[in-house]
């Protein structure tokens, strides 16, 4: 999604994301659709530390996990099915290796340093780490390469192109939008080309 500053991309993706009013109008996803958002200036907890933002990102995940444990140490064989189909279903039996596998991969290594510590890049990989270990089927990314320097774009342009998610993006990276996306919309005095 290309136009000019103040055209209103950043708008259409909150309007999309339920986060912005429609004027007339409805959005309706598929009820089992998980969908990401990269915001261009995510908001993070300063005070959290690194591991501890990016588990909270993934609330439902971090709660299943927790009632499973709960079920196993009750030795309740009905509560321990309801948290195993729990876990079956968020796919959660690997949360904790997906987490530190992507972190790697981002080369987010100080996991206990806090987030007023880091830099612009540092803060957006840990953002952009959020909305990707919880594997969107839509993942919704406003100007994602901010703040990313060359090794780190040409890694998310390799996970995005491996992954096979759907992507509305909004991006003044013109080679980036080439390489990724295989439709670029353009708005202009309020139309989409």
């Amino acid at each position: 999604l290309v136009a000019r500053n103040g055209a209103g991309k950043t708008t259409l993706m909150k309007m999309l994301m339920g986060e912005e009013g429609l004027d007339t109008g409805s959005v309706v996803y598929r009820n089992d659709l998980k969908i990401g958002f990269l915001e261009q200036n995510p908001p993070l907890d300063e005070n959290a530390n690194v591991v501890d933002q990016v588990f909270r990102s993934a609330g439902h995940l971090t709660s299943a996990i927790r009632n499973y444990e709960i079920a196993i140490a009750s030795h309740d064989k009905k509560l321990l099915e309801e948290a195993t189909d729990e876990m079956d279903k968020l796919n959660a039996w690997d949360y904790e290796a997906r987490v530190k596998q992507i972190l790697s991969e981002l080369r987010i290594d100080c996991h206990d340093q806090k987030i007023n510590q880091l830099s612009g890049g540092q803060r957006k990989r840990v953002a952009l780490a959020n909305v990707l270990i919880n594997e969107p089927d839509i993942l919704f990314l406003d100007e994602p390469t901010n703040h990313l320097d060359l090794e780190m774009t040409e890694w998310l342009e390799s996970y995005l192109l491996q992954s096979g998610i759907t992507l509305l993006m909004v991006s003044h990276d013109r080679y980036f939008l080439d390489r990724v996306c295989s439709t670029t919309l353009e708005i202009d005095d309020q139309k989409v080309f």
